[in-house]
């Protein structure tokens, strides 16, 4: 099993993960309080989103447990726009979230500004519950690239500690 969860004999790390324990931090960076920035903006546009939706199955007569609009329904797509919008950031927000908290262990400010770019875009996403799918298009590539600037992140900080490297 060894073999099979650890790296190949033939790549050097600056730790051995498969004998050293895992070293935790003992403090957070000076700046990692701005992690919960994004998360504060994350919960108010929850609730925000939470709301259009309930608002929407009252207007349009949707009732639970439908998810969407039956295709037959006259406001289908009406309704299944606030609804998509909120539930495309449900799919999104807590892999987002969590890569702001991890990435900021080692890069505060830059994920702080990462998280930010992409909670602020999801607030632009919000245009989508007005009824026209093409009005999501800024906000999912503005949230694109506050996820791939995290992705990025993510990928340096997990090369630096395989390989050593600075």
């Amino acid at each position: 099993l060894s073999s099979i969860l650890c790296r190949p004999a033939s790549v050097t790390c600056a730790v051995d993960c498969c004998t050293m324990p895992l070293e935790f931090p003992k403090t957070f960076p000076s700046q990692y309080g701005l992690c919960f920035v994004p998360m504060g903006f994350a919960w108010v546009l929850n609730i925000i989103q939470t709301a259009m939706v309930v608002k929407a199955r009252l207007k349009y007569g949707i009732k639970y447990p439908l998810l969407y609009a039956p295709s037959d329904h006259k406001d289908a797509t009406a309704f299944n726009c606030v609804q998509r919008c909120h539930q495309n950031y449900l799919e999104t927000v807590n892999l987002v979230m969590i890569s702001v908290f991890t990435t900021g262990l080692v890069y505060p400010v830059s994920a702080f500004r990462a998280g930010m770019t992409w909670v602020l875009s999801r607030y632009i996403y919000v245009a989508y519950a007005l009824g026209n799918p093409r009005y999501r298009l800024p906000g999912v590539l503005l949230s694109r690239f506050g996820e791939f600037w995290l992705v990025g992140m993510t990928i340096r900080i997990g090369y630096k500690a395989f390989f050593g490297s600075s």
